[in-house]
């Protein structure tokens, strides 16, 4: 395994729980402690927010700035991330009007429409900042309250606005996806938008990775029947690729 591939397993287990102690990496990850003291060293060096403590790392979110946040939230899971943007860039035809969600895969999906003739509706400023660095992409921001490090905009006013926009594609984000519970969000404030996105798009088009399955966030968004096609990643279990499609979830799994 590369030093960077084992660093973003790292990182991301440190994102997710806070901090990791030499024998948690070693168990968990199979690496040699030297190895292990050496990536928390670089870690360390390279993230401001993660300082080193007696056997292990932590990561202290008070002292990161938001753009560094969202910084590491785009490192993780980045693989998963890539393949599911180059499956769903192929779903977009040229002169397409597409509606493109917030986040770090749908970051990924500007990525790959940078050199398309399309026209892209969304609600992420970075997206929209990317995106118009295009001479081909016609790029339209919705309107609204921005949410601090996430670079999303949300509320009634978001939703209001959206009235003004229709596109026959969607490209959407999730926070977590169950079989039990749906497609369900970690905050209230972007679940109105999403919610309008949805009922104004013919084709909705869910960007899900495999750590995004079989868990549930506080806030409901909607049911899997919304969903046209959930577009995933080759790390997925097959069984939960199997018992997606069993529900009637057209699956594009790599």
């Amino acid at each position: 395994m590369l030093a960077t591939q084992r660093r973003q397993q790292i990182l991301c287990y440190v994102w997710q729980h806070g901090e990791m102690l030499t024998n948690q990496a070693i168990e968990l990850f199979g690496f040699s402690a030297p190895t292990v003291r050496r990536d928390f060293l670089k870690l360390v060096q390279s993230h401001p927010s993660i300082h080193r403590t007696h056997g292990g790392i932590r990561f202290n979110k008070q002292k990161a700035d938001l753009e560094f946040e969202f910084d590491i939230k785009q490192q993780l899971q980045t693989t998963a991330k890539q393949e599911i943007a180059a499956k769903a860039v192929q779903h977009v035809a040229p002169n397409d009007c597409i509606f493109l969600d917030s986040g770090t895969t749908c970051y990924e999906l500007a990525k790959c429409l940078k050199e398309k003739e399309v026209t892209v509706i969304t609600t992420d400023l970075k997206i929209a900042s990317l995106l118009a660095e295009s001479s081909k992409v016609e790029v339209y921001i919705v309107g609204g309250k921005v949410r601090n490090g996430f670079f999303s905009i949300g509320d009634n006013t978001a939703v209001e606005f959206l009235s003004q926009f229709s596109a026959p594609k969607a490209f959407m984000s999730c926070d977590a996806i169950s079989l039990n519970t749906g497609i369900t969000n970690s905050s209230m404030f972007e679940v109105g938008v999403k919610k309008k996105v949805i009922q104004q798009c013919q084709t909705v088009y869910l960007l899900a990775d495999d750590s995004k399955f079989e868990r549930t966030k506080p806030y409901a968004l909607a049911t899997l029947s919304v969903i046209t096609y959930l577009i995933t990643n080759r790390d997925l279990d097959d069984v939960i690729v199997q018992a997606y499609r069993a529900r009637g979830i057209k699956m594009l799994h790599i």
